[in-house]
């Protein structure tokens, strides 16, 4: 079967924006977990993309911490993110500091 009107040298385009990994975030008072892809392993992109999803500016987010199952509270930085392994799932949890209004994210895995 010869296919007639085809160009043998096309090559398709290649998405602009690739994740490097994808994520499932529960958010505190939600049941379903929904997919959040990070384009770069970097708390920066974390921490916007989860503001994103809450629809929350991402200027005020200051800080990003997990807790541990053993109740340990670790502050999440890029070294943390760049052992995230694909498709992890995790509860999320947000506070805001009545003073400055600034964003606080608690992730739980």
């Amino acid at each position: 079967m010869e296919l007639v009107g085809v160009d043998p040298t096309y090559v398709p385009a290649a998405r602009k924006r690739k994740s490097v990994v994808a994520i499932y975030a529960r958010f505190q008072g939600e049941s379903i977990h929904r997919a959040i892809y990070l384009e770069q392993l970097a708390v920066s992109d974390l921490a916007g993309k989860l503001a994103q999803r809450l629809e929350m500016p991402t200027g005020p987010v200051v800080e990003v911490v997990r807790r541990t199952k053993k109740g340990v509270t670790v502050r999440v930085d890029d070294s943390v993110v760049a052992q995230l392994e694909d498709e992890q799932d995790m509860e999320v949890e947000w506070a805001f500091s009545d003073e400055s209004g600034a964003l606080t994210l608690c992730l739980h895995y």
